[in-house]
């Protein structure tokens, strides 16, 4: 079974926090969360550590925390507790990942809650995220598809629910051969003349797409168009669509302003902090639904490297 993967890098939550909260010469230490339900997958792993400065060198070993007391509940809809899970780190185990050795699954459409106390503070980290409604493909999607031709990668999926508001959809294209032969015109310009890493783009993002990049079918199916420019190589790719919740909403376009991939660039002094709606804390604990197709990118031989 294919892992599912949202693009949001812990190391950059580590690095941004130095900068985006206070000035550096105000810099404080804060606790980082990150963690992802899936919904109908088990309970997820839970990672705690703490930020550093931009002067230190970032070691997990020494900015994880392996003492903490973490539980997640799954909360009734009057907001009350209605199950609750303990999370443990191993024994003697040094970093900074917490499991539940449970094989509980995650509900769609529901409202989970994670609070982690440590025992030499009174400091508390919250945050609570509700899990996007189930989705899945209906009818087929092409098993071949000539890259950047106008027959576009689309899927059709049923509507996942999310209450007040549209969906919104990332797509993850996770490359099955992600060689230096394989890279697409675009990334093979990224690797080779901008000395960016080929690793980086084994796993790409499309993005946040909302209704303006779907279709709403008569009989309620919506129908999406993967972006050319999440596709960075050629042959097998597993085409992963998400649907996300209001934290990696957040955390994602706030983070696209940050770093100037957004729709639209703000003037310095403007920009907004990262939005992570973790209290106590940094961080993301988030949720999404998902759904995999897998899809051949044949080579084409007019491309000339532009990007749709």
């Amino acid at each position: 079974m294919l892992r599912i993967y949202i693009l949001i890098s812990l190391a950059a939550l580590l690095t941004l926090a130095g900068c985006d909260l206070y000035p550096q010469d105000e810099y404080r230490e804060f606790y980082v969360v990150e963690s992802y339900l899936v919904a109908n997958r088990t309970l997820p792993e839970i990672r705690l550590s703490r930020t550093v400065s931009l002067e230190e060198q970032y070691n997990v070993q020494e900015a994880g925390i392996n003492n903490a007391e973490v539980e997640m509940y799954l909360l009734a809809e009057d907001g009350s507790i209605e199950e609750t899970y303990t999370y443990q780190n191993n024994p003697g185990n040094t970093n900074s990942v917490y499991r539940i050795f449970s094989q509980e699954l995650v509900i769609p459409g529901r409202s989970y809650r994670l609070q982690v106390t440590f025992p030499n503070n009174s400091d508390t980290l919250r945050a609570t995220t509700l899990v996007p409604g189930d989705f899945q493909t209906v009818g087929s999607v092409a098993d071949s598809v000539v890259y950047q031709s106008p027959q576009q990668i689309t899927v059709t999926t049923t509507q996942s629910v999310y209450p007040g508001r549209q969906s919104y959809f990332v797509f993850s294209v996770i490359a099955a051969e992600p060689t230096e032969n394989n890279l697409t015109p675009f990334y093979r310009d990224q690797v080779f003349d901008q000395d960016e890493d080929i690793e980086d783009f084994e796993i790409n993002s499309s993005g946040i797409i909302n209704e303006g990049n779907y279709d709403i079918n008569s009989d309620g199916t919506l129908t999406l168009r993967v972006p050319w420019l999440a596709v960075a190589f050629y042959e097998f790719n597993a085409i992963v669509a998400n649907t996300i919740d209001d934290n990696l909403y957040d955390f994602i376009r706030s983070q696209e302003v940050q770093t100037g991939s957004g729709p639209s660039i703000l003037p310095p002094g403007e920009i907004q902090n990262i939005i992570y709606n973790v209290e106590g804390g940094i961080g993301i604990f988030g949720s999404l639904a998902s759904d995999t197709n897998i899809v051949y990118i044949e080579r084409s031989p007019e491309s000339d490297g532009s990007v749709n």
